[in-house]
Formats: C-alpha cells, sequence, structure tokens
C-alpha cells in the first residue's frame, strides 16, 4: 500500500517472491506459492533503502535455528521505511549548545544569503549615477556607492564564517549522539525483532549512510536552505522596492518555474533511489562471496560467482543511462523556463521605462533582485528531496531508536531475587519463531532442572535442544505455557539481572572484535583486569594468552578468527566464569575440539560446575554420563527422562541413540577422551596448557603490521593516507576507453552549453544600454527582439544540457558497471592470506564494490563534462569582452580568479566533503561485529560495554571533523569578501574610463554583466560537478587491488596437470610455515606427512599445532616458506591452480553454504552435473531423503549462509557438494564434530564412502574418528 507522501511514493510490485529470504532467491524463479498479504502497516516506499530485505539470523552462536521441514513462510511485505520525521524532528536529540549555535547560524546564513540582493540594489543606483552628464558629480556619487559596497563585502566575511562553521559542528555532534543513540537502541531490542524485521547489513547501512545523510541534511542542507530562504527574502525586497510593477508581474510566473524545479526532482529522485534498490542482488553476491571466501576457492567458484554478479549489474545497467538524461533534459527546461522569465521582465520593464515610470537603473536593480531572489527560492526548494531523504533516513533510524522492545534488558522494571538456588520449570510450553509462527518448535514440554544439579539434554537435531536455551535467556517468550526459576516466572523477573544469572558457553563461541581482555569483562559489568586475569587463569587460557606477542591485549580480529577454537572456546569460558553465574548453559562446547583442547576445556567446565545448576545439550556419551538427568527430546516434547543406567534398562528412545553411537565406537568409557581419570586423557595431561602460541585456523588479523609484500604495506599508506592517493587520469581512461565517442559527444554539448551562458549576460548588457535609448518606441522594438534571442537561448540549452548529461551519464554508468565487474573479478583472483588483512575485511570490501567504484565516473566523465562547459563558457565571455573594451577587460580578468574561486569555493562548501570513512571504519567494525552476534550481546548484558568501546572509536575522527568546519568557514567567509571587493572594483575602474572617455557606459554594463553572470554560472555548474573530496583515495584503493598480482596466482609459467584416472599422492616435505599475517609464529616447522593415493591419514594434536594448516597448503591457499608440497609427485607450485582445487573436494567444520537452491549448492560441486548426479550425491551424503521431504524439495532455499537448516542438515549438503565433485583427494577438517548422533553416524557412513575412492587427510578431534 503506498504511503502518505505523493510523488515519491509509489507502490513497488515486483514479482519477486516476497518470502524472507528473498535476496536467496537470487538465481532461482520463486516458488510459485504466494500468499497475498494485506500489506497495512508497513510503508511502501520508493526511497525505502533496500528493496528486499534480507535478514540473517545474526549469530551463529545460538546454533543455527532448527528447522524441521518446513519453507519459509511466503508472505510479508518487504519495503521497510520508518515513519517519515519532520525536518525539525531532525533536531530531537539536540543540546541547549547546539540551538545557540543554530541561532548564530541562522544569523550567519541570513547575512550570507541577503548580501547578493543587496549589491544588486547598489549596481542599479550605480548604473543610474553613470549615465549622468556631469562627470565631476558623477564620480564623487559611484565613490559613495563603492563605500557602501565595501561594507557590504566585511560584513559578509562574518556572516559566511559563521554560517558555515556553526551549521557544520550542530551536523557533527548530532550524528555523533544519533549513531551512539542507534547502536544502543538496536542492542537493546528482543531477537525475535532481528529474526522478522531487521538484518545486520540494513544495520550497517544505517550506522553509516543513514546517519550521514541526517548529518548532511543537518549540517550542510539546512544551512544552504536557510540562505537561499533568505536570498529570496531580500531579493524580493529589493524587487518591490525599486518597482513594485515589475516584482509582480515576475513573482507571478515564478510558480511555473517551481514547478518544473519539482517535477524535475520528482523523476529523478525515484529513478536514483531505484538505481540504488538495483545494485542490491548484485551486492548480495558479492558479500556471500567474500564472506565465504575459502569455500569459494576450494571449489574453484571464483568465475561462476563473477559471472552471475556480472549478470546483476547487467540487469541494473539501464537506469543508471536513463538517469543522464532525464537528469539534463531537467535542467534544460529549468533554464528555459529562467531565461523566459527574464525575456517577460525585459519586456515589461521597457513598457514601463517607456512610460516613463521607472529609470533604467531601477529596472536593471529590480531584474536582479527578483531573479536572484527566484533563484533563491527554486534552489530552497530543491532542497526538499534531500531533506526527504534525510528524513526518511531519519526516520529509519528513529524508528528504531524509539521502538520499545516487547522483552526489554534495559528495562528497570521486575524483581530481582535475593538468592538464587537455580531450580528451573518449565510447564506446558510451546513455542515457535516468532519467522515461522506456523511451525511449532516447542510442543507441550514439560521440564524440571533441579537446582545444583547437571541436566543433559539428548535428542535428534531439530528436536528443539537450542531453543530451550534461547527460552532461558528470555531471547524470546513461550507462546504458552511458563518457564519459572525458583518458582517466579521467568517475564516477572529483571531481564538484565536474569541473564547476569546465566553463563552461556555455546558451539561456536563468538568473540568481538576488541582485545583479548575486553573480550573477558565483557562477561560482568564494570569487571577489572585482575577478575578477567583470575577468570582465564581458571579456563586454562592464562597460560597460552601470555604466550601470544601482545598477551593479554591481542586484538581478537572478527569473531575472534585470530585464535584457534580451543583457544576461542577457553576465552568464552573465562567470560562466563567471571559472571559467576547460577545457571551454567552449555551447548556442547567441546565438540568442535581436538583431544587435547577437550581435555582442558572440559577441566575448566568441569571445575565451574561444581554448585550450579548446569544445563547441556550433549552429543556424546562423556557427557551424559556425568549429568544426574538426562531428558531425550524429541520434536519438541520430553520423550523420557532419567539417570543414564536407568535409561538404558529401560531400551526406549534413549537406549537406541546410545546404540547408534555405540556402533560408530564412541561409548567405551576407557576411550571417551576428556573423562578425567581415563587412560585417554591422562596421557594428555602432560601437556595440557602448552598449545602456547600457535593458532591453528589463524586467519589472523594481527593489525597485518608486519605484512610481507611491499604492495600490501603501499595499499595500506594509501588507505591510511599516509601516502597521498596517487593515480593517474590515464588509468581511468584505460577503463573508460570504449565509451570514447559517448564522452567526446558529451563533452562537445558541454562547451556550447557553456558558451549559451556567456551569451545571455551580453544579451542583457545590451538591454541595459538600450533601456537609455531616448528614442522610446526603437527601444521597445530593440528589446522585443532582445527577448525574442533570450528564449531562444533557453531552447538551445534543452539541447546541449541533455546531450552533454545524457552521454557523459551514458559512459559513467557503462565505467561503474567495467569498475564493479573487473574489481569483484580481482578480489575473487587474490589468495586467502590478503583476505586476513585489516583492510581487506568482508566489510571493506563490500563497501569498496558499493560506494567506492561510483568515484571512477565521478573522477573523470562527470568532473570534466563540467570542466568543459565552464572552459566554453569562460572562453566565448573573454571573446566578447576583449572585443568590447580591453582595458576594463583587463582589470575585470585580473579579479576574476577572486570571483570564480569565490563561486567555486561556495560551491565546494555546498557539495561538501564527505567524512573521512577509514577513521569511522573502525567505530562500524565494532557495531557490525556487535549486531551479527546479538545473541551473544544479550546474554553477556555487554551492551554498555560495546557502546562504550563504540563512543571511544568515535571520538577521535569527531574533533577532528570539528576543527576542520573552522577552517573552511573562515575560508569562505574571505573568497565572499573578496569577490565583492573584485566586483566593487571593476565598477569604480569602469566609472574611471567614462569620465576619461576610454570606455562607453554600454561596455561597462556589458563587461561588468559578463563577469558576475558568467562567474556565477560557472559556479553553479561546479554544483553539477560530482562531489569528488572522498574519489581518490577511493580509487587508489581500488586500483591498487586491480593491479595488485597475487601471490598465489595462475599466470605461473607451467599450468600443468596430472592426467585422469591416475593415482594422487600428497606429499609435505619438511615444510616450514608461517602465516603472513604474523610471520613471527611458526606454524609448521619442518613438517614431512606422506599420503598414499586411497589411504586415509588423520592429523590430530593439540588445538593451534597446525592441522587445519595442512589443509589449507594442500589447495594452496598459502605457499610454505620452506620446503615443498607435492601432489601426484609435482610440486603444487607447478601444477594449474584451478585444476589443483578442483581435484581436492574439502568439507570444513563451518560449512558455508550460498544463497539460493540446495540443489544449486550441491552443485557448487560440479556445474556440468546433471540432476540424477545431484542426487546421488545427495544420497551419498544421506540427505537425500530429509531434502525430499522438504516442500519444495531440491529447490528449497538455503537462506543467507545457510541459516535455515540445521547444523547436521548443512554439514551433510556440504558433504553432498564435495561427493559431486569426484575429487581424487578430500580433506576434511573434523566434519562431523558439531553433529548429534544419528546425524553424525549418517555423516560418518558418508565420509567412509567418498574416501575409499580418494587420498583423504582428515584432521581428526575424536578418537572414532
Amino acid at each position: 500500500g503506498a504511503g502518505a507522501g505523493a510523488g515519491a511514493r509509489t507502490p513497488v510490485s515486483r514479482d519477486v517472491s516476497f518470502s524472507r529470504d528473498n535476496h536467496n532467491k537470487l538465481y532461482v524463479t520463486p516458488a510459485p506459492v504466494q500468499r497475498d498479504v494485506p500489506s497495512f502497516g508497513y510503508d511502501v516506499s520508493a526511497t525505502s533503502y533496500s528493496q528486499s530485505r534480507s535478514r540473517y539470523y545474526g549469530d551463529d552462536d545460538a546454533g543455527g535455528y532448527e528447522f524441521d521441514d518446513e519453507e519459509e513462510d511466503d508472505g510479508e511485505v518487504e519495503l521497510r521505511a520508518g515513519k517519515p520525521v519532520s525536518v525539525t524532528g531532525l533536531f530531537k536529540y539536540s543540546t541547549p549548545m547546539d540551538i545557540v549555535l543554530l541561532v548564530l547560524g541562522c544569523i550567519g546564513a541570513m547575512i550570507n544569503g541577503g548580501s547578493l540582493p543587496w549589491y544588486s540594489y547598489l549596481f542599479g543606483n550605480f548604473v543610474n549615477k553613470i549615465v549622468a552628464s556631469d562627470k565631476d558629480q558623477m564620480m564623487k556619487d559611484v565613490r559613495q556607492i563603492s563605500v557602501y559596497m565595501v561594507i557590504l563585502a566585511v560584513v559578509v566575511v562574518v556572516g559566511a564564517y559563521l554560517e558555515i562553521m556553526c551549521w557544520r559542528i550542530v551536523g557533527e555532534r548530532s550524528a555523533l549522539r544519533v549513531r551512539r543513540e542507534y547502536l544502543k537502541a538496536v542492542l537493546r531490542q528482543e531477537i525475535g525483532f532481528f529474526d522478522t524485521e531487521v538484518s545486520t547489513g540494513e544495520v550497517m547501512q544505517s550506522i553509516s549512510s543513514d546517519v550521514a545523510q541526517i548529518q548532511e541534511v543537518m549540517g550542510e542542507k539546512m544551512a544552504g536552505f536557510v540562505h537561499h530562504v533568505f536570498t529570496f527574502i531580500f531579493g524580493y525586497v529589493v524587487g518591490f522596492r525599486t518597482s513594485w510593477r515589475i516584482a509582480l508581474a515576475v513573482l507571478a510566473v515564478t510558480p511555473v518555474m517551481m514547478a518544473c524545479g519539482i517535477a524535475y526532482k520528482a523523476i529523478y529522485g525515484g529513478l536514483a533511489a531505484n538505481e540504488e534498490a538495483s545494485y542490491q542482488p548484485a551486492g548480495s553476491v558479492a558479500q556471500q562471496a567474500i564472506s565465504s571466501i575459502r569455500t569459494v576457492l576450494s571449489f574453484v567458484m571464483e568465475d561462476r560467482l563473477a559471472d552471475r554478479y556480472a549478470e546483476w549489474l547487467r540487469k541494473a545497467s539501464p537506469i543508471g543511462v536513463k538517469m543522464g538524461f532525464a537528469k539534463g533534459a531537467g535542467m534544460g527546461m529549468i533554464y528555459l523556463v529562467t531565461y523566459s522569465q527574464w525575456a517577460l521582465a525585459l519586456w515589461y520593464g521597457a513598457k514601463l521605462v517607456a512610460q516613463g515610470e521607472i529609470k533604467g537603473g531601477d529596472a536593471i536593480a529590480c531584474f536582479f533582485g527578483v531573479m536572484v531572489g527566484g533563484r533563491g527560492l527554486a534552489l530552497s526548494l530543491s532542497y526538499s528531496a534531500q531533506f526527504a531523504q534525510g528524513t526518511a533516513a531519519a526516520g529509519r533510524v528513529f524508528e528504531i531508536i524509539d521502538r520499545e522492545p516487547e522483552i526489554d534488558p534495559y528495562g528497570a522494571g521486575g524483581r530481582a531475587l535475593s538468592a538464587v538456588r537455580g531450580r528451573m520449570e518449565f510447564k506446558d510450553v510451546e513455542f515457535a519463531y516468532p519467522s515461522r509462527p506456523e511451525s511449532l518448535i516447542l510442543y507441550n514440554l514439560n521440564l524440571i532442572v533441579p537446582a545444583a544439579k547437571m541436566l543433559a539434554l539428548v535428542g535428534i537435531s531439530g528436536g528443539g535442544k537450542s531453543t530451550v536455551f534461547a527460552l532461558i535467556e528470555r531471547f524470546y517468550d513461550p507462546t504458552r505455557g511458563t518457564i519459572t526459576l525458583d518458582g517466579q516466572d521467568l517475564g516477572s523477573l529483571n531481564l538484565k539481572w536474569l541473564r547476569s544469572q546465566i553463563g552461556l558457553v555455546g558451539q561456536e563461541p563468538i568473540l568481538f572484535a576488541v582485545s583479548i581482555i575486553e573480550n573477558v569483562m565483557m562477561g560482568k559489568e564494570n569487571a577489572t583486569r585482575q577478575e578477567a586475569i583470575a577468570a582465564c587463569t581458571k579456563a586454562n587460557a592464562h597460560t597460552f594468552v601470555l604466550g601470544l606477542p601482545d598477551g593479554y591485549d591481542t586484538q581478537v580480529g572478527d569473531r575472534g578468527t585470530q585464535l584457534s577454537g580451543g583457544q576461542k572456546q577457553r576465552i568464552a569460558l573465562a567470560r562466563a566464569i567471571i559472571r559467576e553465574p547460577r545457571i551454567l548453559l552449555l551447548d556442547e562446547p567441546t565438540s568442535a575440539l581436538d583431544a587435547e583442547s577437550e581435555a582442558v576445556v572440559q577441566q575448566s567446565i568441569d571445575r565451574l560446575s561444581v554448585g550450579r545448576t548446569v544445563l547441556v545439550i550433549a552429543h556424546r556419551l562423556a557427557t551424559v554420563r556425568n549429568a544426574d538427568t538426562i531428558a531425550v527430546l524429541d520434536r519438541g516434547a520430553v520423550v523420557e527422562s532419567g539417570r543414564h543406567a536407568d535409561l538404558m534398562a529401560r531400551g526406549g528412545p534413549y537406549a537406541g541413540l546410545v546404540k547408534i553411537a555405540s556402533d560408530s565406537g564412541r561409548s567405551d568409557p576407557a576411550v571417551a577422551p576428556g573423562t578425567p581419570g581415563t587412560p585417554g586423557a591422562a596421557g594428555y595431561n602432560s601437556f595440557t596448557d602448552n598449545s602456547g602460541y600457535d593458532v591453528s585456523v589463524s586467519k589472523s588479523r594481527y593489525g597485518g603490521i608486519r605484512a610481507i609484500q611491499e604492495e600490501e604495506a603501499d595499499a595500506k599508506d594509501a588507505r591510511g593516507g599516509k601516502g597521498a592517493a596517487k593515480f593517474s587520469v590515464s588509468e581511468i581512461w584505460e577503463l573508460q576507453r570504449q565509451e570514447g565517442p559517448l564522452l567526446i559527444l558529451g563533452f562537445l554539448m558541454g562547451i556550447n552549453a557553456g558558451a549559451v551562458f556567456s551569451v545571455f549576460p551580453l544579451l542583457l548588457g545590451q538591454a541595459v544600454q538600450v533601456y537609455f535609448d531616448p528614442d522610446t518606441d526603437k527601444m521597445r522594438r530593440q528589446i522585443g527582439y532582445l527577448a525574442l534571442a533570450v528564449v531562444g537561448l533557453g531552447f538551445a540549452c534543452i539541447l546541449t544540457m541533455t546531450g552533454q548529461q545524457g552521454f557523459c551519464g551514458w559512459a559513467g554508468a557503462r565505467l561503474t558497471m567495467r569498475v564493479r565487474d573487473r574489481l569483484f573479478r580481482a578480489i575473487m583472483r587474490q589468495e586467502p592470506a590478503w583476505f586476513d588483512e585489516e583492510d581487506n575485511a568482508m566489510g571493506v570490501l563490500v563497501t569498496r564494490l558499493a560506494r567506492d567504484a561510483i568515484a571512477f565516473r565521478s573522477m573523470f566523465g562527470d568532473r570534466y563534462a563540467v570542466l568543459l562547459m565552464a572552459v566554453g563558457s569562460a572562453g566565448v565571455g573573454l571573446g566578447i569582452c576583449f572585443g568590447l573594451d580591453w582595458r576594463l577587460t583587463l582589470i575585470a580578468m585580473a579579479c576574476t580568479p577572486l570571483t570564480l574561486g569565490a563561486s567555486y569555493l561556495n560551491l565546494l562548501i555546498n557539495v561538501g566533503a564527505r567524512s573521512d570513512e577509514a577513521a569511522y571504519a573502525r567505530a562500524s567494525s565494532i557495531a557490525a561485529g556487535a549486531v551479527s552476534n546479538v545473541r551473544t550481546v544479550a546474554a553477556l548484558c555487554a551492551q554498555g560495554g560495546i557502546v562504550g568501546t563504540f563512543n571511544r572509536a568515535l571520538d577521535g575522527p569527531s574533533a577532528k571533523a570539528q576543527r576542520k568546519s573552522q577552517y573552511m568557514g573562515i575560508i569562505l567567509g574571505l573568497s565572499q569578501g573578496a569577490m565583492y571587493g573584485a566586483y566593487t572594483v571593476t565598477l569604480w575602474a569602469g566609472a574611471y574610463f567614462i569620465t576619461k572617455g576610454w570606455s562607453t557606459f554600454g561596455d561597462v554594463s556589458k563587461i561588468f554583466l559578463i563577469l558576475v553572470l558568467s562567474s556565477f554560472s560557472v559556479g553553479q555548474l561546479a554544483g553539477l560537478a560530482p562531489d569528488t573530496s572522498g574519489a581518490p583515495t577511493a580509487i587508489a584503493g581500488i586500483l591498487s587491488i586491480l593491479k595488485r598480482r597475487p601471490t598465489i596466482n595462475e599466470e605461473g609459467t607451467k599450468r600443468r596437470t596430472i592426467k585422469d584416472g591416475k593415482p594422487m599422492d600428497v606429499e609435505l616435505r619438511k615444510v616450514i610455515f608461517a602465516y603472513p599475517s604474523r610471520p613471527d609464529v611458526t606454524v609448521l616447522n619442518d613438517f614431512s606427512l606422506r599420503v598414499k593415493f586411497g589411504s586415509t591419514v588423520a592429523v590430530v594434536g593439540p588445538s593451534g599445532s597446525g592441522k587445519s594448516t595442512v589443509v589449507w597448503l594442500v589447495q594452496r591457499f598459502y605457499d610454505p616458506l620452506g620446503g615443498t608440497v607435492t601432489v601426484g609427485g609435482m610440486d603444487v607450485r607447478e601444477l594449474d591452480l584451478k585444476w589443483l582445487r578442483g581435484e581436492c573436494a574439502m568439507v570444513g567444520q563451518e560449512p558455508a553454504l550460498f544463497s539460493g537452491s540446495i540443489r544449486e549448492n550441491i552443485g557448487f560441486g560440479n556445474p556440468k552435473a546433471a540432476w540424477a548426479e545431484i542426487e546421488n550425491a545427495a544420497k551419498e551424503a544421506n540427505i537425500h531423503k530429509f531434502i525430499a521431504g522438504l516442500p519444495q524439495g531440491y529447490d528449497t532455499q538455503v537462506g543467507e549462509s545457510g541459516v535455515q537448516l540445521s547444523g547436521g542438515q548443512k554439514q551433510r549438503i556440504a558433504i553432498a557438494r564435495a561427493v559431486l565433485k569426484q575429487s581424487r583427494i578430500l580433506l576434511l577438517d573434523e566434519a562431523s564434530s558439531a553433529l548429534d548422533l544419528e546425524s553424525e553416524k549418517h555423516v560418518q557412513e558418508a565420509l567412509r564412502r567418498v574416501s575409499q575412492r580418494a587420498t583423504t587427510i582428515t584432521v581428526a578431534h575424536r578418537l572414532s574418528t
């Protein structure tokens, strides 16, 4: 339903399935099932950001949602725009200090805006005086007027300074406050809100660009608006004062001009919104590809994804072309209307002068006053589109700031119990996730958790085990039934207090991108450093942390990628320990670890569980045996509960699960690693915590200070602005070359448009001269011709502007598309080590594709087009002036730099420099980390800590921006003053030359008008000039990626392959390796390993000993520093890279799936695979039955990064993908560790089948493997 607003709001109808994972329907026609849902309550507006609302279910730590077997509900309106805010509403979060600054800013804008009309008033007087025959009296009068003019110039200096400085600072301060409040509010929302309403991407969009838009509106656009409104008011004051008749006549036709302006804005605004939305699908392809880059490289999917990206770009390109032509035609129309207005005024003025009602000079002053005023009005209205954007952005942001969450973690309500025993009870609980209300996850669940005892939840995947945790943490409220703690309903307890009593440790620990110590301190409000270190010691983490280069101040990197699984898990434990919780929720925290880390972590957990209520989701027997009670969950209800021995005796579902487990060789207590006191653990205890510094999946982000390759260092400098961003225009021309003819056409049109701007003041000057002709009839006739000529100029404008904007826009759209395409391909070409650096984090790269790619166009085509228009205008203008009077022209030329400079500066300021992105990058990454792991933040009540870190990251950039505003104000003030000074000098000189008889009155007025008006129009042109302030760094950044040769690349000399059918041995000989981002930590030292064809080698060892590294090296994600890696007897460096990766099938611990259907995900293994092959692969991976049972079968959408499926399902799809590859080398990174017994049995079986046909390397964490 279209909302209230008009113009920009159109109901958007798209035939994309309105399901929630809309942008996962990227490459499949949506399922035909579509229920029309009445779309009230949503404002469908074209300005809304992101037409397809993707939603990530942010956090990995809730263990993915366990969806049983229904596809998502298809029926939700996806366009969301907040309630638009009024312009004054933007100041909702302002302080009294801001208000003072605003008042000063308005006064400055009034002075600066009113200066031009008053100057034209003085000019009119000057014209009247200069015609006098008495030369001495004339000079006296001229001197007097010049003094007034100079005074005006001085006042303007002050006004301009105030206008810029005050408004800018207000904008900066407000933006800071809004960013802070927004993050605070987002983190406050209940989890259901993130499932159904917003995605991480949207929040990031809001924190960066929405707030930037609000800041722009408050700091710059409002100032401009007030300035132009005062220009309008004073313009008409001058007009009515000199000749009310002309003023009224012009005022009468002003609405026509307004209408044109508004229509133009509406059409252009609509196109702009469409253009942004059209990039959306391409953007999400890029985001997914970059976030799972290793999977992409491993499956050699780069080219396919790049083609898909290019395909989406191509679909989006026609809009860009339309925009240029629309913009040009619109501007031409506006000029035509303006010129017609002048023609009318000239003709009417002539009539009045002929009747002797007014003097010629008054007529001129009136024309100028009214025209300048009219332009002020037009310009002030032109801000409406920007205000609309700003208020829409504010609507989105403020809506969330003001949203009252259903479950409020900041709320003071609810009681806090004085002593907690920790007995929990679930009574008849029913629950369905808000995102899928129709499928119940818990059904009539009754469960008692005795105080200070350990309860184990077991059951098949999708039975609702993780959901129980989510309800205890009160991420959600049950749809029916009650959950009580010590007899009190959870809903009646204070939420923050409740969460502070609970410690949650998940399967995949989520760490934030701050230092280790800060991560631990997030566990508790106002924690001290000592407490944190004590907690780490208890969690067995102290030793390895001290071993890291920066100890506790080591930065963890995004999602904790600096550390190995065991290390992360121990830090997460320390975070739970510091809370001293009464209730401990463990989601099988040791499942993803190797035996030795597991022993250590298990030890810490045992220590932590004493005397506390513990709930553990168990996938292994060892865990279950220690439990006081075992509850078996199936389809959301407890089917049986009791102790291990009783349940075994009963021979029910539990005994069945155990039987499955024992078949897979996991039941013998003597072998269950990690059970204290068994030989398995005792053997390890000797080296419990010397897993020192080795970091296994070290996708390190150690500030990447010691980057090995120089070029990377250079790229850093460019980004950090240490070395100025250097690139030559010729490099852009290389990319733009194919559109050469289009550009040249556009440029030629531009030069002609510029010439029109200079012919106009010549005609005006002629008119001024004619006005003083004593023969009235002749005068009126001549003015008639001049008026027609002026209208003719308007038509010329339409033609030239449309051509110039259209052709240049066309070329620009093609250039942006080409840059994006090439950049994406270049990113996909880089080696994995490159992605480990901070500068190449996913967020940065996605922004480069979305925003920075546009900079090329603004730096090249758009910029030169405007430049050439200015050149055309200046050239023609000067030619005419020299023809009239060379002396005065020289003087005027000497002043031109001042006048032009002022116009240009004025523009720069109006266009405004964007805030430096890099400075905000750190703050955004903190926000992104928090929002994407919002569950962890909620569970830890860490909102305050995160907002604090976020604020500290913002303080620096903000102070810098405020200083910059001061400088800008001073510069602008002086330039405006200088401009009026220059005009005055020219006029005075003209008067002097007339007394000497070197010049005539007509020539002086023509030269002066050309000087003023062309510098004006050139200044205005610069307004079309795109904002290029951030462009050089953006372009240099992109070019450095385009030019970078990956250190591991395919352009090797020998691109050899090994024929099919030949067995392939894998061998690592004396390999020495350290990750490029942490060259000082040797991961593999003189490592040798030989795997014969058809055999399986299991790699075991403590966490961080370099097990995963072996898997990376075989696929040549990294090259060893010493030694060789050979496949089939040949060094991998000599083999064709893509072929090699095609021969390796990898299944990792956390499988990465891509949005799209299940069939496509499996098909990534082999693009040429037929239907039947895909089904066979699924059968082998033991998931065919599950898929066939889904409503849409193989066409079921996987959801963004696979969030619609449970862990076991994702894992099996990943295995099917590997099976389909039919490769001769199989690399498994403990593929079954995160699964429950039943899934695991299937998966192990599937892997066993596959590995018989291949050379297999398995990173194993358990004995059964």
